[in-house]
C-alpha cells in the first residue's frame, strides 16, 4: 500500500483552480561542486591534447656598446706599464741626438734636424716598439691566454672586432709619432733653435713629419695585425717587427729593388725632401701610398683569418 503525503492529498476540485503543486517539486535542485579542470581519463580512453601557451620568442643578444668597447680596448692597450716604457724610450732618443748634434755643430743642429736623426731607420726600432707590442697582443697573445674564443663568441662580429684592434693599432702609432716629434722640438729647439727655418716653418714641417710618421707606422702595425690573427704565439710578431725596423733598412741598402715593398724604405729620401729648401714632398707621398696599400692588405688579410671556420 502506497502512502499519500497529506499535500498530495486531493482537494475540492473547484473550476479554473489549478492543481496544487508540491514543495518538494518548487525547490531548486542541489548544488553540485565544478567538474575539475582536468578530469581523470578511464583507463584505455585517448585524452585530447591540451593546448599550451606559446612560448615567447627567444631573444637575439645585442651587440655591445661600440664606444665603450672602444675604450676598453684602448686602456688595455695603452695603460700598461711596459707601453710607456717603450713611448718614454722613443722620447729618449730626440734627447740622445741633441747632445750628440749639440757635441759637433753642423748642417742638422736644429731642432728638425734632431727630428730626422729621432725618424731615421736606425732610430726607428725606440719610434715602432710601441706598435710592435700592440699588434702583438692583439690576437696572437689573446690565443695563447685563452680569451681570443671568449670574445669571438660574444655578441662581436669580426668586423667590429678589426675595427676595435685596428684603433688601437692606429692610435699607438699616432702616439709613438707624437712623442717622438714634440720630444725632439723641445729637446731641439731649446738646446740648438730652430735653424734655417724659423719656428712657423719648423712647427708645420714638424707636423707634416709627425703625420707621416704616424702613417708608416700605422701600415706596419696593420701588417703586423693579420699575422697576430693568423699565428698562435705573440713573438713570432714581435720577432717579425723587430725584422722589419732593424733588417729591412739594411736590406734595402744592399738590394735596392727591395726598398718599395718594405715598410722602412726609402725613409731618409723622405726625411732628406722635408729639410730641404724648398721641401720636396715627392718621396713622402710615395711612402705614404705605399702605407696605405699596407693598411687595406692588413686589413683584408686580418678579415680573412678571423672568419675562417677553425679561427
Amino acid at each position: 500500500m502506497t502512502a499519500v503525503r497529506p499535500e498530495q492529498a486531493p482537494g475540492p476540485a473547484h473550476p479554473g483552480t489549478p492543481p496544487p503543486v508540491a514543495d518538494w517539486a518548487a525547490a531548486p535542485p542541489p548544488a553540485t561542486a565544478p567538474a575539475p579542470a582536468h578530469a581523470p581519463v578511464p583507463h584505455g580512453w585517448s585524452a585530447a591534447p591540451v593546448p599550451r601557451a606559446p612560448r615567447p620568442a627567444a631573444r637575439r643578444p645585442t651587440a655591445a656598446p661600440f664606444g665603450r668597447l672602444l675604450r676598453a680596448e684602448l686602456e688595455l692597450a695603452l695603460l700598461r706599464p711596459r707601453t710607456a716604457v717603450v713611448l718614454a724610450a722613443a722620447a729618449l732618443v730626440p734627447l740622445l741626438a741633441t747632445i750628440a748634434l749639440a757635441g759637433e755643430p753642423g748642417r742638422l743642429s736644429f731642432a728638425l734636424g734632431t727630428l730626422s736623426v729621432a725618424l731615421s731607420e736606425p732610430a726607428a726600432f725606440a719610434l715602432g716598439m710601441p706598435v710592435v707590442l700592440v699588434a702583438a697582443d692583439a690576437f696572437a697573445a689573446e690565443r695563447a691566454r685563452g680569451t681570443l674564443d671568449a670574445l669571438r663568441l660574444a655578441p662581436v662580429g669580426p668586423g667590429r672586432l678589426l675595427a676595435l684592434k685596428a684603433a688601437a693599432v692606429a692610435v699607438t702609432a699616432v702616439a709613438a709619432a707624437a712623442t717622438t716629434v714634440l720630444s725632439a722640438l723641445v729637446c731641439g729647439g731649446l738646446a740648438l733653435g730652430s735653424g734655417p727655418f724659423g719656428a712657423g716653418a719648423t712647427l708645420l714641417r714638424a707636423g707634416a713629419l709627425t703625420g707621416w710618421a704616424a702613417v708608416q707606422l700605422g701600415g706596419l702595425g696593420m701588417l703586423l695585425l693579420a699575422l697576430s690573427a693568423l699565428v698562435r704565439r705573440p713573438a713570432g710578431v714581435v720577432a717579425t717587427g723587430l725584422a722589419a725596423l732593424t733588417v729591412a733598412p739594411l736590406v734595402t741598402v744592399l738590394w735596392e729593388p727591395l726598398a718599395p715593398v718594405l715598410p722602412s724604405g726609402h725613409w731618409h729620401e723622405v726625411l732628406a725632401g722635408l729639410l730641404a729648401v724648398p721641401a720636396d714632398p715627392a718621396a713622402a707621398w710615395a711612402t705614404t701610398a705605399r702605407a696605405a696599400g699596407f693598411v687595406v692588405a692588413g686589413a683584408g688579410a686580418t678579415l680573412f683569418a678571423l672568419t675562417r671556420r677553425d679561427g
